[in-house]
């Protein structure tokens, strides 16, 4: 390690705090683990496809890029290994696991989450998938006659869609209904017609947040031509796959919650994870239209239900359920006081919620898998919050041993117009590398602590 590597990893010196981008080693790829430096700073070359396969089946926010499991499934697995995502999201570890290993698991707890991993990994078959999609467009004629808004308990659902796209979206759902497919087929379906309710409702398409811009108004296109060109693109990334994917691979979603994994003990041979961001990203609320059309079908009855699930996943905003204090080990790392009161009770409920996460993966993995965690820091009122080095205490505490840790530069976001001082966005992710041990290990020294963000006139690419 040089001095410079030395001086960022000293104990008894505050974190090292980097602002100047020239820091990041641009690569093709992540260099091999037993090559990277504890610290090192990269950024993935633009020229590297993150829609490949049937990554780009459906958008889904704070989605890591596929390059991240693929490197660590290609570092610490082989064919025969079981790979676990405990927070799989849109199924981004698990599709890059059907082409490396036989077995794969994707945990979360967001119903549509599920819904979008299954359907982007279960072994559905082009040709069938293709004589489905021609089946809807030759039953799929006209708008329904009579508007009828999808979840019960919706107001002024015109708000969100004019009355030609309710009307088709409307019809082209229940022709998917009417459909003689099994599950997983309907299950792809779904997700195509999901992909789409973005696109074609009066929502601004700019932002993570579900909103109708009262500035940028927007002209929706029109829902039939959105669906045939989304379907194609399925068809084709589903295609692609089946060439990818091992013969023996299989791949299960299950709807669960990440601090009490549902797999038996000691079976897990390497898990590749990026839990939420902490108060940063509001999954559900951010697909409510989505949600509005098909939560009926995901056990998400009302808006009234909606809410509340809002409410209770791991790094939520206004959480249910909240704690009184931190875990004793980050009294060092995140003082209450610089934390707003509104975000307190999101910060003490996230960390103990991952401090049951850690326990519950440390039961289910073999001795001696490794454990790749991808998180990005927070911010307060005072600066950055190091939540990357308060996961990696929180992971100790549950026995698990850190190895290194590199970050790499976020290239790609869907904000594309200037902040304009409303704040920063996060701009970095720290990979971690951990193991799980036998005893319990001690802490390592702190990683450095960046403030690289975006501000001002900065747009994100």
């Amino acid at each position: 390690m040089d001095r410079l590597q030395a001086s960022l990893f000293e104990d008894s010196e505050p974190p090292t705090v980097l602002e100047r981008p020239d820091l990041f080693r641009v690569v093709p790829r992540f260099p091999h683990f037993d090559t990277i430096t504890n610290g090192d700073l990269f950024s993935l070359s633009l020229s590297n496809n993150t829609t490949a396969l049937t990554h780009s089946l459906h958008r889904f926010p704070a989605k890591y890029v596929p390059q991240i499991p693929a490197w660590a499934i290609e570092e610490f697995a082989d064919r025969n290994s079981v790979v676990l995502d405990p927070f799989c999201g849109s199924g981004t570890t698990p599709v890059e696991a059907l082409s490396r290993c036989d077995r794969a698991f994707g945990v979360d707890c967001d119903p549509l989450a599920c819904l979008i991993a299954s359907a982007k990994t279960s072994a559905v078959r082009s040709p069938r998938i293709q004589a489905l999609g021609e089946a809807i467009l030759e039953r799929w004629q006209r708008p329904a006659p009579r508007l009828v808004p999808p979840m019960p308990d919706l107001n002024n659902f015109g708000h969100w869609f004019t009355e030609s796209a309710w009307g088709n979206l409307q019809s082209l759902l229940a022709v998917i209904h009417g459909l003689t497919c099994n599950d997983d087929e309907r299950r792809f379906l779904y997700c195509v017609f999901s992909s789409i309710l973005r696109w074609v409702s009066n929502a601004d398409d700019q932002t993570q947040k579900t909103y109708v811009s009262g500035t940028l108004k927007k002209n929706p296109p029109e829902v039939r031509a959105t669906f045939r060109k989304a379907f194609e693109r399925a068809l084709a990334g589903l295609r692609e796959q089946e060439l990818a994917r091992l013969p023996t691979s299989r791949a299960t979603v299950i709807q669960a919650d990440a601090a009490d994994i549902p797999l038996p003990s000691n079976s897990v041979d390497l898990v590749v994870t990026s839990p939420p961001y902490l108060d940063s990203v509001d999954y559900m609320y951010n697909f409510m239209l989505e949600y509005f059309w098909l939560g009926p079908l995901l056990g998400v009855n009302d808006r009234q239900t909606f809410n509340r699930m809002r409410r209770g996943v791991i790094g939520a905003k206004n959480p249910l359920d909240a704690t009184p204090h931190l875990p004793v080990c980050l009294n060092d790392l995140i003082v209450e006081n610089d934390i707003i009161p509104a975000r307190l009770a999101a910060t003490l409920a996230y960390c103990d919620s991952m401090a049951q996460h850690f326990a519950s993966a440390h039961r289910v993995m073999k001795q001696g898998a490794r454990y790749v965690l991808v998180i990005g820091n927070s911010h307060s009122n005072k600066g950055v919050l190091p939540i990357h080095d308060s996961l990696i205490r929180l992971a100790a505490d549950a026995g698990f041993a850190f190895e290194k840790a590199f970050a790499y530069r976020i290239r790609r976001h869907y904000m594309k117009f200037p902040r304009k001082g409303r704040g920063g966005i996060i701009t970095m992710d720290w990979v971690t590398v951990l193991r799980k041990s036998r005893r319990k290990p001690s802490y390592p020294p702190r990683l450095p602590l960046p403030d690289f963000t975006l501000h001002g006139d900065d747009v994100a690419n």
